[in-house]
């Protein structure tokens, strides 16, 4: 369900090119998938809920149909899937979009994101595709 937010919520960020923009949208995420506990912190099993929930066939893997699923319809939404799909198999795997991404923000290794890591990960990763795929947003 929290990917599902964050996928969501990122899809509707890419029509928003301002930097504050982009950082306010990703801010509120924080807070809706930090869930269990709602603590301030996001841990691995959080995000992990998320993928499975997607994961409607149950095959331990996300193919672009079941993340097209639950996100938003935004022409985007290919460059996001290829961007977490760091094989490029076609399908993402939960190390490609839960465990990779959250050891990259989980600095120091204590198995804890803190909003600001989070923040700071996904506006990063949103301007890097808004970058290189050619994508303005709004001016």
């Amino acid at each position: 369900m929290i990917l599902i937010i964050l996928s969501i919520t990122i899809s509707a960020v890419f029509s928003q090119s301002h930097h504050h923009d982009i950082a306010t949208a990703v801010d509120q995420t924080f807070h809706l998938v930090d869930f269990d506990p709602k603590d301030g912190y996001l841990e691995i099993q959080e995000l992990t809920a998320g993928f499975h929930y997607m994961d409607k066939n149950g095959d331990g893997v996300l193919s672009f149909d079941e993340y097209a699923n639950v996100t938003s319809t935004d022409a985007i939404q290919h460059d996001i899937f290829n961007h977490y799909d760091s094989n490029n198999d076609g399908v993402l795997q939960k190390s490609e979009y839960v465990d990779t991404p959250f050891s990259l923000m989980d600095h120091n290794g204590d198995g804890l994101v803190t909003r600001h890591d989070y923040d700071h990960f996904y506006t990063d990763m949103i301007h890097h595709i808004l970058q290189n795929n050619g994508h303005h947003g709004r001016k």
